[in-house]
């Protein structure tokens, strides 16, 4: 029945497969999909959204929603081999590969039986969506049946990695937590409660399994196709190594002249460390870190503004919010973190600041590269380039992200920030330079990590040994397996994001950001494309 339903015809075109494929994307996986929790998922909400129904996980509606994308893969395959249009070939291809790597990520990565931590997921960030909806009665018929979705899904794990299984348990404490601040005013989660208990009892009784290694073809297939990063790991790993390489001599260099300037002693050889403890943590101000974080966001947009990358319109209509990371979130994020909801055309952003409340030092010195840090996650980074997605008027094009281009243009946007003179302080280059650093260092972690080659403890000592903090290192190297190769995507994508600079936007930078913004997360060769097009063409 399926391979008549999804027969090929004549009437069939990119937005008869668009609407009906992400239609039912929406439809059955509401959560996943109204959320940028996932990055194989596309990001769609239902127009009038059924606040009773969960994400229908489970053996056979997974199997049978990918041999549907299957079918959905064959006929953008079709369009493929007639189309000439280049803009349109890159989008079939684009939604092509949503349509696979999804398939792909259901049947053989299956996080969906693998990863407890998933289901935790869904019901924070589900109920996190219900209370910021304008229908009143949403939270309640969705809190009225987090139970019953719990009981559902605790049958679908299995084969579980010891991993994953003690941090799942510790996320039910997290989700108990949220659950007891909400109750107070969804009395509908009373439930809920007991079924988390049955959820962690089931832990107990699920299969498990010593490591969390996925088939070495199959974490190829995730760097070079779902990622979409075109390069095999060993080819991932020597890149990064060339990026360490660069960045430890561009800090020493940099540490070298820096020393002169803030006081050092000129006679001794100041390693970039050293130097770096010695620049001044700066002061927050009365309104504490959020509210210095939210002056900075201003100073961004303004920046941004003067260089003709947005308008007075766009800084309006669609603000960023800065708030503390929400209970909801906090047993899902590590750092700080840019969230837009999927919604055309933007209405705002918001960034979440972590630890806001904490005095511990080793969050305290990250205060220095603050600048950094906002840059990329709002302007010109996350927020810029997420809300000039959802400014477009191509539906479908809306509801794609891809990491490599995601990361690689956050990362991108610091060396923007240096590039237009934003960063003139003389600590500045240091400061951008480790942060590169620090993003090699995770990608190797990961790539260490899901070959086998580290465990937690040497993943977390090798990040130790580049400067992080002992906690903040021993959190990461748990939490990174949970999404193999995304921590490639930094500095893979940044190097590809340079190139395209040194390429195509020396000459006229603001014509080279708004082609970026302005098309949607294709694939960074089309994007070349499209860059060397407008080149060529004057920008016509």
């Amino acid at each position: 029945m399926l391979a008549l339903r999804f027969k090929m015809n004549e009437k069939d075109s990119v937005e008869t497969i668009c609407q009906e494929m992400f239609g039912e994307l929406a439809q059955n996986f509401p959560v996943s999909c109204a959320s940028d929790e996932f990055y194989y998922f596309p990001q769609i909400k239902h127009p009038e959204p059924d606040w009773s129904v969960w994400d229908r996980f489970s053996p056979g509606t997974v199997s049978e929603f990918a041999h549907r994308l299957s079918l959905w893969e064959g006929r953008f395959d079709r369009l493929l081999l007639s189309e000439k249009d280049p803009e349109t070939l890159a989008e079939i291809s684009l939604y092509k590969k949503a349509a696979r790597t999804l398939r792909e990520q259901l049947s053989d990565v299956r996080t969906w039986q693998r990863q407890p931590t998933f289901y935790l997921t869904l019901v924070c960030i589900g109920l996190a969506e219900a209370l910021e909806d304008e229908d009143p009665g949403a939270k309640h018929e969705r809190a009225g049946t987090v139970a019953e979705y719990l009981d559902e899904v605790s049958h679908n794990m299995t084969d579980v990695p010891l991993l994953f299984l003690d941090m799942g348990q510790e996320m039910v404490s997290d989700t108990r937590n949220y659950l007891v601040l909400l109750s107070q005013e969804l009395t509908e989660l009373k439930p809920a409660f007991d079924a988390l208990d049955r959820f962690n009892e089931r832990l107990l009784a699920v299969s498990t399994r010593e490591d969390f290694l996925l088939p070495r073809e199959l974490l190829e297939l995730i760097f070079r196709f779902h990622l979409a990063c075109d390069m095999g790991i060993d080819e991932v790993e020597y890149t990064l190594d060339e990026e360490i390489r660069e960045t430890e001599a561009t800090l020493e260099r940099e540490a070298g002249s820096l020393s002169y300037g803030i006081g050092l002693d000129h006679k001794v050889r100041w390693k970039w460390p050293d130097v770096l403890e010695s620049i001044p943590i700066p002061a927050l101000g009365k309104n504490g870190i959020v509210g210095f974080y939210r002056e900075e966001v201003a100073r961004l947009a303004a920046h941004c503004l003067k260089e003709g990358w947005i308008s007075e319109e766009f800084v309006a209509s669609c603000p960023v919010r800065v708030a503390p990371t929400p209970p909801s979130l906090s047993a899902i994020r590590a750092a700080s973190s840019y969230s837009i909801p999927p919604k055309h055309p933007p209405t705002g952003g918001v960034f979440y600041v972590i630890n806001t409340n904490v005095s511990d030092a080793a969050y305290r010195e990250n205060y220095r590269e603050y600048r950094m840090l906002c840059a990329h996650e709002t302007y010109p980074g996350h927020h810029l380039l997420d809300a000039s997605r959802w400014s477009m008027e191509n539906p479908f094009l809306r509801t794609v992200e891809q990491p490599l281009f995601y990361e690689g243009w956050a990362c991108f946007s610091e060396k923007i920030m240096k590039l237009t003179g934003y960063y003139t302080d003389p600590a500045d280059s240091l400061l951008l330079a480790k942060r590169r650093l620090w993003h090699a260092v995770r990608g190797k972690v990961d790539i260490g990590l899901q070959t086998g080659t580290m465990d937690v403890l040497a993943a977390a000592e090798y990040l130790t040994k580049s400067g992080i903090s002992a906690k903040r290192a021993g959190d990461a190297a748990r939490r990174y397996p949970l999404n193999p190769g995304y921590q490639q995507c930094y500095t893979i994508g940044e190097r590809r994001f340079r190139n395209l600079y040194e390429k195509y936007g020396g000459n006229d930078l603001q014509r080279f950001v708004k082609t970026i913004l302005s098309g949607g997360e294709i694939a960074l060769a089309d994007l070349e494309k499209k860059l060397k097009g407008k080149t060529a063409d004057g920008g016509t």
